[in-house]
């Protein structure tokens, strides 16, 4: 296939930003993939592994590079200040598409900019690890995960989405077409709600247990699930100050859960110990909702 980009930037070059720039070296998508990064250690390390070719010189000197696609692969509040600062590095017509894990805060950044020459495009791959920095970039990071790109409405330009989305494909990912306010509703759920599950679950243990406790008891389901907690605080804490509404409306679901397990066990209620709707012949999450759905708060 003939390669889509002439040059592209990718600004952030972590892990998800460099593994971007590998698989679109490996795809052929690209002629050259140059970077940024406010790290200067970070943006070395990029290149010396070889996920980009150059540094884009337009961030330090003021001036406008001459990539056709810039891949914003920072936390969402620089992604949200690149944007309200109107891309002044970005060349008319070029298109900017971004990676953040929140995106109806982005997408108003981006609708904000009325006199824009270039192209938006919202996006979030759906893939990632705790692990940070381009050493731990992977070429198929990308490969059969699921990856959002946001819809017309929400700012995306028609036909940079389109080029956009047949990039992506070619990396592997599974595109999907979806509202910001949908995005960032499901995505309280399914991602930033067990991030805090994860954080609260280790501080928990941290406070009851002495150190070479913890350390000599835990098994591989308390470190599965504290995992998530190992991730950059920078990271996180611009994700919740964007989607706090939701994220807020998913914890209340969860503590109700919670409480009523809790009260259950303290023998407010019997049923959390009987077998309601034959909960104890399920497994897994059948059982989940069959207790759950039927134990409520005292």
């Amino acid at each position: 296939m003939a390669k889509r980009w002439d040059r592209v930037t990718v600004v952030g070059c972590g892990l998800v930003g460099a593994s971007f720039a590998l698989a679109l070296r490996r795809a052929g998508a690209c002629g050259r993939v140059a970077g940024w990064d406010a790290d200067p250690d970070v943006l070395h390390e990029a290149q010396r592994l070889g996920a980009i070719d150059e540094v884009d010189e337009a961030f330090d000197e003021g001036g406008v590079s001459q990539s056709d696609l810039f891949y914003l692969a920072t936390p969402v509040g620089q992604i949200i200040e690149f944007l309200r600062a109107g891309g002044p590095h970005v060349k008319p017509g070029a298109v900017v598409t971004d990676v953040g894990s929140t995106k109806v805060e982005i997408c108003r950044a981006a609708i904000s900019q009325t006199e824009k020459s270039w192209r938006f495009v919202g996006g979030h791959p759906v893939a990632g690890s705790h692990l940070r920095g381009p050493s731990h970039a992977r070429a198929d990071l990308f490969e059969g995960a699921p990856y959002v790109l946001t819809p017309p409405a929400d700012g995306s330009d028609p036909s940079a989405l389109d080029a956009v989305a047949e990039t992506l494909k070619l990396l592997g990912a599974r595109v999907r077409l979806m509202p910001a306010g949908e995005h960032d509703r499901a995505l309280a759920r399914l991602s930033h709600l067990p991030q805090l599950v994860s954080c609260a679950l280790s501080a928990t243990a941290d406070e009851a247990l002495e150190a070479d406790e913890l350390n000599a008891l835990a098994g591989p389901g308390y470190r599965d699930m504290t995992r998530l907690a190992k991730s950059p605080w920078a990271v996180w804490q611009d994700i919740l100050a964007t989607n706090s509404g939701e994220v807020a409306d998913a914890l209340d679901a969860l503590i109700l859960k919670l409480s009523a397990a809790r009260d259950g066990l303290r023998g407010h209620s019997r049923r959390l110990c009987e077998d309601p709707a034959g909960a104890r012949r399920l497994e897994g999450l059948a059982a989940a909702r069959s207790l759950f759905g039927r134990v409520g708060p005292s």
